[in-house]
Formats: structure tokens, C-alpha cells, sequence
């Protein structure tokens, strides 16, 4: 099977230096990462550093077939010229688009249904989610509504993050739809399974090398988290994704200095962000572009604990236990279908003694009942793959 791999990208997609017709010619190393303007913009390419792990988790899927990852931004650039669609169609048999949370009231997926319009060949959607339930229905944008009448009329096969997005898909009249989870779930099952099996362990709560994750520059629920778990002689490790474009994370020096330590992920420079002033422990904030990278850094801790879910899965791959704090729809709807241990955002927060609280909900973690549900879930996804042909 020929397959145009497209959308979100593998951390390898660095290494593109141009893409002509269906040819793409990749250099034989990845950019510099060193001032404060070169790491905004390689976090501003991917939007989220997380998002690696879903590229990542989509090309591994398709391993056994031949697999050519395409930028989206180059199919899209090239609508107007009828000689590269021509190409695309002759080249390929079927693509599959990795997404996440497409289904959303402020983005329109204009493009996206200019390009799946021109494409002759089946598309496999995998990893489409929503971002929150209310107001979807009525507040879907025209160009996502097109996006979604253009695969409907063709054929297309739809794998979701979860259940509400399958029944939501259903309801717009797509034929084929199949909760099948986040491809990331599916990168390294075996390490997944180490990793529930090593949960459910209320000695995990006084557990010191954690790498926390969440919304530093907005809120600081983080920090209260570090405070409440780590000794005053503890150092903090926190995991920037997308905090320095999204969440008012700024880093204090001019654009052409030296912020960033490739080598530890570190970032090095000077930082400033809202209720920074409420640290009580020293903390480190580590950032990385290479999944190979952060999975070697995070096999090192503990425990991942917090708000981000690849920042948790991420560690989940590496065999370490990760208990993700639920703050929104779409990491209900992700955490729900795969039957991972989590806790509400809110019931969490206002707990005064977090420690004993989570040492309790640990030790009630059913091991055995979580990972059949996640090798359930791995059949699920290798089956709906093997549908479609793939």
C-alpha cells in the first residue's frame, strides 16, 4: 500500500528542506536550537511539542506499508496547480491524515477541505477529537462543515479519540467511524503496560523526581502541585509544550541570545510569567523537539503528574507511572476511552492535604482492570487499521 502521510508531523519532519510536486528532499540534520528567536519558532512550527508524539504515533502505525510523509503545508500551497495533484493521485493509494482536536468552534478547516477535495484516493482521518462539547454543534464553522461534506461524499474512514467525537461524526452522516483513541496510546504498548502495572502505588506520592506538566503562564496550579509534593529541598521539573507562544511563558532576553541548552533541554535563559513570584522550590523548565530525546530525560523520573496528556503519555511510553490531572472535554474524552486512572481538575484542587489524597486514590487503582482495557483498546485500533487495509 502506497500511502501520503500528511498533517500533524513526526519530530523527523524537522529535517525537511523542500518538497516539490510529490518529492521530498530532507537535509541530514536538524536546525540549531539555541537563542530565544530560534526556540519560539521551532515551538511555533508545531504549535505544541506534544503534537510530536501524535505524528509520531500515526507514522508507526503505518510501518509496514510505504509510507511518505507529505507537509500539509505543501499540499495546500499547491491547490492552484493541478500538476501536483495530478502526481498525488497517480502516486499513492490512500491517505491518512493525522489530527487532533479538528473539531473545535474557533478554527475553520478551510484548507483542509480544499485539499481532501482535490485528493482522488480514500482518506483515513486518524486521531480527530474535539476541544469541548458545548456550543459544537451550533458553532462549527462553515469551512469545518465543508471539510466534513467533502469526506463525506468520498471514501473516508474516520478513527477518534474517543466516544462523543465517534457519535458526534455519525450524527453529520459519516459511513465509517470507530473510536479507536490518540495514536500516541500505540507507539510502545509494552512500556504503556509497565508503566499501568506500576501505578497503582501509594508510595508514588512521595515520589521527588516528577516531571510535572500544565499551564505555567496562566494559572498556578502547577506550582501549588510542586509545593504540596516535593520537599522544600526538591528541584521542580517542569515540561514546556507550548507555554511560550500560548500561555504568556516569556523568556527575558533579546532574540539573538542564547536561551536554550539542546543537549539537557533546558531552557537556560532568563524567564518571566504570571505568579512566578510564587515558587518556594528551586525548578527547572525543560522543553524538547526530539521524542527520542524526552522520552530519555523522562525515563529518569519517578512520576509524571499534570495537566498535559502527551506530556504524560510520553512517559507512560518510557514505562513511567503517569496520573493525569482532567481539565478540559478532550482530555476526558481521550482519558474515558482508554480507561486510564485520572483526577477532576477540581475535585484535586481544592484537596488541602494533596499528598495523603493521592497516595489514597493510588491504592485504589484496579492494575489489572486498567490494562485490559488498554490491550482492548490496542486490538481495537490494530483491527480498525486493518479494516480500512492499513
Amino acid at each position: 500500500m502506497r500511502i501520503l502521510l500528511t498533517g500533524i508531523p513526526s519530530y523527523l519532519q524537522r529535517t525537511v528542506a523542500s518538497v516539490s510536486g510529490t518529492e521530498v528532499r530532507h537535509r541530514p540534520y536538524f536546525d540549531d536550537i539555541r537563542t530565544k528567536a530560534e526556540l519560539i519558532e521551532q515551538v511555533r512550527k508545531i504549535a505544541n511539542t506534544g503534537n510530536y508524539l501524535i505524528g509520531e504515533g500515526a507514522a508507526y502505525s503505518l510501518k509496514a506499508h510505504d509510507v511518505t510523509y507529505v507537509p500539509f503545508w505543501h499540499l495546500a500551497r499547491s491547490c492552484g496547480s493541478q500538476d501536483v495533484y495530478e502526481h498525488l493521485n497517480q502516486e499513492f493509494d490512500i491517505c491518512v491524515f493525522a489530527s487532533a482536536n479538528l473539531l473545535r468552534p474557533g478554527y475553520s478547516a478551510d484548507l483542509e477541505a480544499e485539499v481532501f477535495e482535490k485528493l482522488n484516493m480514500p482518506v483515513v482521518v486518524m486521531g480527530i477529537g474535539i476541544q469541548r462539547k458545548e456550543g459544537l454543534k451550533e458553532n462549527l464553522p462553515a469551512g469545518t462543515l465543508k471539510f466534513l461534506d467533502v469526506l463525506k461524499r468520498k471514501e473516508s474512514f474516520f478513527l477518534t479519540r474517543g466516544y462523543f467525537t465517534a457519535e458526534f461524526l455519525r450524527e453529520q452522516g459519516m459511513k465509517f467511524v470507530k473510536p479507536t483513541g490518540c495514536p500516541s496510546l500505540y507507539f510502545n504498548p509494552a512500556g504503556m503496560q509497565r508503566s499501568l502495572g506500576a501505578l497503582a502505588n501509594p508510595d508514588l506520592a512521595n515520589a521527588q523526581k516528577i516531571a510535572f506538566g500544565g499551564y505555567l503562564g496562566s494559572v498556578a496550579d502547577t506550582i501549588v502541585d510542586a509545593h504540596a509534593l516535593l520537599k522544600p529541598t526538591s528541584v521542580a521539573s517542569y515540561v514546556v509544550q507550548d507555554e511560550v507562544i500560548a500561555y504568556n511563558l516569556s523568556l527575558s532576553a533579546d532574540d539573538h541570545e542564547p536561551v536554550y541548552d539542546k543537549a539537557s533541554g533546558r531552557i537556560t535563559g532568563a524567564t518571566s510569567y504570571k505568579h512566578s513570584e510564587k515558587w518556594q522550590r528551586d525548578h527547572e523548565l525543560v522543553v524538547f523537539f526530539d521524542t527520542n530525546q524526552w522520552r530519555n530525560w523522562i525515563a529518569s523520573r519517578e512520576l509524571c503528574f499534570g495537566r498535559r496528556f502527551h506530556g504524560c503519555i510520553i512517559g507512560m511510553q518510557a514505562g513511567v507511572p503517569a496520573l493525569m490531572i482532567a481539565v478540559d472535554d478532550r482530555m476526558r474524552e481521550m482519558l474515558e476511552f482508554v480507561g486510564f486512572p485520572y483526577m477532576e481538575a477540581a475535585t484535586w484542587n481544592r484537596e488541602a492535604d494533596k499528598k495523603a489524597y493521592l497516595a489514597n486514590f493510588l491504592s485504589k487503582i484496579d492494575t489489572q482492570a486498567v490494562t485490559d482495557r488498554y490491550s482492548a483498546c490496542e486490538a481495537n485500533f490494530r483491527s480498525a487499521l486493518s479494516h480500512v487495509g492499513l
